[in-house]
């Protein structure tokens, strides 16, 4: 262990990491950030992610993106005494995330009832689809697929009234699941201190589906009456919609506006606020004097389109740059629309240190995201993502598995590891 790492908050703590895809190695990334000492187990043949369009043999950049600060060893689980490597693995271990199809970790011997018993200090961190009960709990899912059963889907539709489609391509249910699971594994690391037993961490993909919608959630208690039946579901989507009336009704300051020559995005969540856009838009609201006085449904819909033409109109007269000006000088929240690419370069971005830069061999510089929270000095990338089975004999060795004068590579056995996913 280097000297940095023993200065990291989570130093001396060992996870062993079965998950693949995104929740599971984004959660265990964060872990390596600040100091755990991440284990990739892997088949002989790889995470699947290293394979989703891979740049050279074995690499892609969603692999890149989640699997900093680690170290990789291959084991094939369905290789009866390859998975007792597996198992001594874990002796040395104080955490374990997986995201096993439900049943696989039964078959492998790696489910939470038997290593419980080996290694009663172990935390056992497993993500699934849909969670451990319930009419689905033996059910595959993706992010987009829990995204369409939990309502998360609908909750965007197009524009035109046509398909649903992710939010801007982002695995928003993946990665709220991943700190779900980091907020799990951290309350239990901080009870076994008192305790000095592990236990069990569950996360899903569903539950971190429905934490996105908890505000959503109550403002519609009671507000709709949707049986579920055949028909026209984009009407129904249409009447969910109507039912939200009064939610909507502060759409008008919260959203993004195009300009003579770009976009600009206005947050203005209060009533001083909103007095402050209403004066330089010189627009009246008529709610914004009795806000309680919410009219009915094709009322609301009448005026918030007037309000909404006249906005998006005074908006057009002026350039995003004097917009910006104007909003921050009576400090309004508001911001340019940004393309990534922009962001990639901004200033701000650099000198907050937002980003990480590191060289990956092969590649050449890697531009990475943060860990996205600073605890004393930050963390920091002190491994890149390593290649399939890179610290194969290196781990072997620490075990005690491998004499490393006749050590000799292990990844290159066949068959091929059976994933979990958040195909979980």
């Amino acid at each position: 262990m280097s000297e940095q790492d023993k200065t990291l908050p989570l130093s001396g703590v060992r996870v062993v990491d079965f998950s693949g895809y995104v929740a599971g190695p984004f959660c265990c990334m964060l872990l390596g950030d600040m100091g755990a000492d991440v284990i990739k187990v892997e088949s002989p043949t790889g995470e699947q992610w290293r394979h989703q369009d891979p740049f050279t043999p074995g690499m892609s950049k969603s692999f890149m993106a989640l699997n900093r600060n680690k170290r990789s060893v291959v084991i094939n689980l369905k290789d009866p005494v390859e998975r007792e490597k597996a198992i001594k693995l874990l002796e040395t271990a104080d955490v374990m995330v997986s995201n096993f199809r439900p049943g696989v970790a039964e078959r492998y011997g790696l489910d939470y009832e038997t290593l419980k018993e080996l290694f009663p200090r172990l935390i056992f961190t497993s993500n699934t689809a849909y969670g451990p009960i319930g009419s689905r709990w033996h059910q595959p899912g993706y992010d987009l697929v829990v995204q369409a059963f939990s309502g998360l889907l609908s909750s965007n539709p197009s524009p035109d009234g046509g398909v649903p489609k992710r939010y801007a391509g982002v695995a928003l249910v993946d990665f709220t699941a991943g700190h779900y699971m980091l907020y799990g594994i951290m309350c239990a690391l901080f009870q076994r201190y008192q305790t000095g037993k592990g236990q069990k961490v569950e996360a899903s993909l569903l539950e971190a589906a429905l934490g996105l919608q908890r505000q959503k959630m109550l403002t519609l208690e009671g507000a709709l009456d949707i049986p579920e039946q055949p028909g026209n579901v984009i009407e129904q989507m249409a009447s969910t919609s109507t039912a939200s009336n009064a939610m909507g009704a502060r759409e008008l300051y919260y959203r993004t506006y195009q300009t003579s020559d770009g976009f600009i995005t206005v947050g203005c969540l209060n009533v001083p606020q909103r007095q402050v856009f209403l004066k330089l838009l010189q627009m009246e609201d008529p709610w914004h004097t009795n806000p309680d006085d919410i009219p009915a449904d094709a009322a609301i819909d009448k005026v918030r389109r007037e309000l909404t033409v006249t906005a998006e109109e005074r908006f057009k007269e002026h350039s995003t740059e004097e917009w910006v000006r104007r909003f921050e000088g009576e400090g309004v929240p508001n911001a340019p629309l940004k393309m990534l690419g922009q962001v990639m370069n901004d200033p701000e971005v650099a000198e907050g240190g937002f980003l990480y830069e590191y060289d990956y061999p092969g590649y050449g510089k890697v531009q990475s995201v943060g860990t996205g929270v600073r605890v004393g000095k930050g963390a920091s990338v002190r491994r890149p993502p390593p290649r399939l089975g890179e610290h194969t004999d290196e781990i072997l060795e620490e075990l005690g598995l491998i004499n490393p004068a006749a050590s000799a590579p292990l990844n290159k056995s066949a068959g091929h590891q059976e994933q979990r996913g958040e195909s979980q």
